[in-house]
């Protein structure tokens, strides 16, 4: 069994000897090839950190931004409690006058028609009189 394995070898010793070439040119242009991919896996990667970097920049930005108007809103939101304290309070006073205006008609009223009773007693008196 061995004497036949190693005749069959040395029979295909010229033909594994001239795939040796074949597979080194292979092996050679697949290691260029991933060397390749690999440049432009970097070159790629270079350009997204720079996009990233960008984006951070613009990120950094907007959230200063938003800081800045949260600090305005807040600042907003205690003028509008302020504004709304104050509305509350002229609320109050207006009900205030408008009933003390109310009582005050009430008292014109009655005191006008006192008046108009007394003048007309004073010439009824008046007129009596002569």
């Amino acid at each position: 069994m061995w004497p036949k394995l190693l005749a069959q070898l040395f029979e295909l010793l010229p033909h594994v000897s001239r795939l040796i070439p074949m597979a080194d040119r292979f092996f050679a242009s697949r290691a260029a090839t991933d060397r390749a991919t690999e440049a432009a896996m970097v070159a790629m990667a270079e350009g997204v950190r720079g996009d990233l970097g960008q984006v951070t920049k613009a990120h950094a930005g907007l959230y200063r931004q938003l800081q800045e108007q949260g600090t305005q809103l807040e600042e907003v939101r205690d003028d509008l409690k302020r504004v709304r304290t104050v509305l509350e309070q002229r609320e109050s006073r207006i009900e205030t006058l408008e009933s003390q205006v109310t009582s005050l008609g009430w008292w014109v009223k009655l005191g006008v028609s006192l008046v108009v009773v007394l003048l007309a007693v004073i010439l009824w008196i008046l007129v009596r009189a002569r």
